[in-house]
């Protein structure tokens, strides 16, 4: 008995063209067809050119409609009234398309049609289980938008936007987008200026990062440059301390003071900061503990420093300088 084979509808070409797969020989009684194929001819199929043909059509036209996205399809959306509200209202992510479900209540649809039509993006409304296929989530709240790559502004754009003194954070190779929302949200609540990170094994802005950050990547200046290291270096051009964190030979973070330009470096989550980026440090630092438990992870650890800088420069009287220890 043959195998049955599969036959699929190819949703890119203009005649319905049939593809199938594997390559063999058929007969109508073996085929299994998924789609709209009106009327189907019994004959030999076998390998050719043609259908290899279609075949690279079909990933060339899936790999240009991903270009335009965040991610992968399955990746490419933001769900949630609040993080898709909050992204229209600082118009600086624009949405490809919102997804809005007919059972959205009209308060909140209220607020988001003037918000897409200034903004020019369209509307589609769909069943509630449409959108949770989308997003594969339930918690979508009868709101999604598709979104496009993050636009990340340069490194020298953030630095042309920092106040006197500059408070800045560098992320040296965090992968975990959790961490990375986060550290944004204690960023912007703190009053960094920016955030600063790598192109190279450093997570990117997705939908997981923009609901953990609660918004705030969309209030904050984000620049992203080639590596941690250079930008590190470029900092210390700019005048600008770079200061590392570390558990040994360190000042004690109270006595570091903050009242000056810096930017504080927050490394991988498991192989905390890189030598590269170690090598460019001005000063390391070091959260006092009441145990000797191993140590906070990477995104509390930055939400206390950046609450010390805070501190400090809320209250400069209060603050007690030390320039910390130099390398």
């Amino acid at each position: 008995m043959r195998p049955l084979l599969t036959l699929r509808v190819s949703p890119y070409s203009a005649n319905r063209e049939v593809i199938a797969t594997p390559f063999m020989s058929w007969r109508t009684s073996d085929v299994s067809v998924i789609g709209d194929v009106r009327s189907l001819q019994e004959e030999q199929f076998s390998p050719s050119s043609k259908v290899d043909m279609v075949g690279e059509h079909r990933r060339a036209k899936r790999k240009a409609d991903r270009a335009g996205l965040m991610g992968n399809h399955q990746r490419c959306w933001l769900w949630g009234r609040n993080a898709v509200l909050e992204t229209l209202q600082a118009a600086r992510w624009k949405p490809l398309e919102l997804i809005i479900s007919r059972q959205l209540p009209r308060s909140v649809l209220a607020q988001v049609e003037p918000l897409a039509h200034a903004l020019k993006i369209p509307l589609m409304p769909v069943e509630a289980e449409r959108l949770t296929e989308l997003c594969h989530a339930r918690d979508h709240q009868g709101l999604a938008a598709r979104m496009p790559p993050f636009p990340y502004q340069s490194v020298n754009d953030v630095l042309g936007t920092t106040h006197s003194p500059a408070l800045l954070v560098l992320l040296d190779c965090v992968q975990d987008p959790f961490n990375l929302g986060a550290i944004c949200r204690a960023a912007h609540v703190f009053g960094a200026d920016g955030v600063l990170t790598g192109s190279r094994n450093q997570a990117e802005i997705t939908s997981q990062v923009a609901r953990s950050s609660a918004g705030a990547i969309n209030r904050l200046n984000i620049g992203r440059g080639d590596d941690a290291a250079g930008i590190a270096k470029l900092l210390r051009t700019r005048g600008v301390r770079v200061v590392g964190t570390s558990p040994k030979q360190a000042t004690l973070l109270p006595l570091f003071d903050f009242r000056q330009p810096v930017a504080i470096v927050i490394g991988n989550e498991g192989a905390g900061m890189s030598d590269a980026v170690l090598a460019e440090c001005d000063a390391l630092i070091t959260i006092p503990q009441a145990t000797t438990f191993d140590s906070l992870n990477a995104a509390v650890s930055a939400g206390v420093i950046l609450y010390e800088a805070h501190r400090q420069r809320l209250t400069p009287e209060a603050a007690v300088p030390d320039s910390g220890t130099s390398r």
